[in-house]
């Protein structure tokens, strides 16, 4: 049963993320679910790790809810606001270091997989903070972008 905590973690994440779609962007249940779904992706790596848990299954896993998670964020936070120009070449730069990583790996290993390299780890903690930089900010309203 041990081995399986890192997977069920995954799996809390992916439903974290759903539930993230029941909430107003940057509200107080959205932030208690993005937290849970945070945390989930640091846990479950790390309890991998200790109780030899690793597989190519679980990183599998990590990589599709690291990604069902860009996916809801996008679908919650684009519409939500007028963005100016420096914050969608923001959020494609990220996509397109998350991309080449992906391409990087299926040239190399043939087959679909994130690498942890240190970009796409630094995209990811970028991407953790950009709703509390928001939060920070004071930006809770749409159009807040707006002149």
């Amino acid at each position: 049963m041990k081995k399986q905590i890192p997977n069920l973690l995954t799996f809390a994440r992916m439903l974290c993320a759903l539930a993230l779609l029941l909430f107003r962007p940057l509200s107080v249940w959205f932030f208690v679910f993005y937290l849970l779904a945070c945390l989930s992706d640091l846990a479950d790596g790390f309890f991998a790790r200790r109780f030899h848990a690793e597989s190519n299954l679980g990183a599998r896993l990590d990589s599709a809810a690291d990604f069902f998670l860009c996916v809801v964020l996008l679908i919650l936070f684009l519409p939500y606001y007028r963005w100016p120009l420096w914050v969608i070449l923001w959020i494609a730069g990220i996509g397109l270091v998350r991309v080449a990583a992906a391409l990087t790996c299926f040239v190399r290993f043939r087959t679909f997989a994130f690498l942890h390299t240190y970009s796409n780890k630094a995209t990811g903690i970028l991407l953790v903070l950009f709703p509390v930089l928001l939060w920070l900010m004071g930006r809770t309203r749409p159009g807040f972008f707006c002149a």
